[in-house]
C-alpha cells in the first residue's frame, strides 16, 4: 500500500519503478515548491506520485469509455428488436447502464430530469474519476490521488467553477444578491459570510474530508498488512473499497446538492 513499509525500507510507488529518471526529475522540479514542508523532499515525491496516479487514472478512464463506446455502437448496430434486450451476462454495457441509471436517479430527485440531462455529464464524470482515484490506492505500492489535498482541492475548485457559473446563468445578479439576506442593514455581513463559505469552505471541506478518508482508510489497510498476511487483509480490503465508493458518492451528493442551490427556486421542479 502506498502507507505501508517494510523492515523500515523505502517502498518504491509504481511512478518510481516503472520511470525512475522521470521521476527523480519531477520531484526535483517539485521540491521548491515544498520548501516550507517540514520534510520538502517527501512532500515532493508525494506529488510526483500523486501526479502520475491521476494521470494514469485518466489514460484508464478514457480506455474503458472508449470500450463502453464501442460495445454501444455494436449493440446500435444490431436489428430488430434484439438491441433492446438486456445482455443475459456481465458486460460493458450493463455495467455502463446500472451506472447511467444510478447517477440519474441520484440526480433526478434533486434537480429534476430536465436538469439531469444538461449536468450528468459533470456528475457522472466526477463520481467516476473521484472513485477510480479512491480504489487505485488498495493495490499494492500504488498511490491514490485523492491521498493528496492538492488534487482534491483541484477536483473542488472545478466544482465551485461549475455551480457559480451555472447560478450567473439562471440567476444573473440574483445568485450573489441572494447572499445579501433579506434584512437589507445586514446584508454586508450576510454577504461576506455566504461568500466566505461558498468560495472557501465548501472546496476546503470537500478536499479535508476526501483526503482524511482515504488517507485513514488506506493507513488501515497497510497496517493490517504488517500484521497478518491473509484475513485481516482481506476484510481491510473489501472495507476500504466500500469507502472508496461512499466517499465518491458523498462527493457527487454534495456538488449536485450545491447546483440545486444555484439553479433559480422553482427551476428544479
Amino acid at each position: 500500500m502506498a502507507s505501508s513499509e517494510h523492515s523500515g525500507a523505502h517502498m518504491k510507488h509504481w511512478f518510481e519503478s516503472v520511470m525512475p529518471e522521470q521521476y527523480e526529475a519531477l520531484v526535483h522540479a517539485l521540491e521548491p515548491g515544498f520548501s516550507m514542508a517540514p520534510d520538502p523532499h517527501a512532500s515532493a515525491a508525494m506529488g510526483a506520485d500523486v501526479v502520475f496516479s491521476s494521470w494514469l487514472v485518466c489514460v484508464s478512464l478514457i480506455v474503458f469509455a472508449l470500450i463502453g463506446r464501442m460495445s454501444l455502437n455494436a449493440i446500435a448496430n444490431k436489428e430488430g428488436n434484439s438491441k433492446y434486450h438486456a445482455d443475459e451476462k456481465l458486460s460493458f454495457r450493463n455495467i455502463f447502464e446500472m451506472y447511467v441509471e444510478g447517477i440519474i436517479g441520484l440526480s433526478d430527485g434533486m434537480v429534476g430530469r430536465k436538469n439531469t440531462k444538461i449536468f450528468f455529464w459533470f456528475f457522472g464524470g466526477l463520481f467516476m474519476y473521484i472513485a477510480a482515484n479512491n480504489l487505485l490506492g488498495l493495490l499494492p505500492s500504488a498511490v491514490s490521488p485523492s491521498q493528496s489535498i492538492s488534487n482534491n482541492l483541484a477536483i473542488a475548485t472545478c466544482v465551485v467553477v461549475f455551480f457559480t457559473i451555472i447560478g450567473f446563468q439562471r440567476q444573473g445578479f440574483g445568485f450573489i444578491k441572494h447572499m445579501w439576506g433579506p434584512v437589507w442593514y445586514m446584508g454586508p455581513l450576510i454577504l461576506v459570510i455566504e461568500l466566505f463559505s461558498t468560495f472557501v469552505v465548501r472546496p476546503g471541506s470537500l478536499s479535508l474530508r476526501l483526503a482524511g478518508n482515504m488517507n485513514g482508510d488506506h493507513a488501515v489497510l497497510g497496517i493490517t498488512y504488517q500484521f497478518l498476511e491473509y484475513g485481516l487483509p482481506t476484510a481491510a480490503l473489501l472495507l476500504g473499497t466500500f469507502v472508496s465508493f461512499v466517499q465518491a458518492f458523498v462527493f457527487t451528493l454534495l456538488t449536485i446538492i450545491y447546483v440545486v442551490f444555484s439553479l433559480e427556486h422553482d427551476d428544479h421542479h
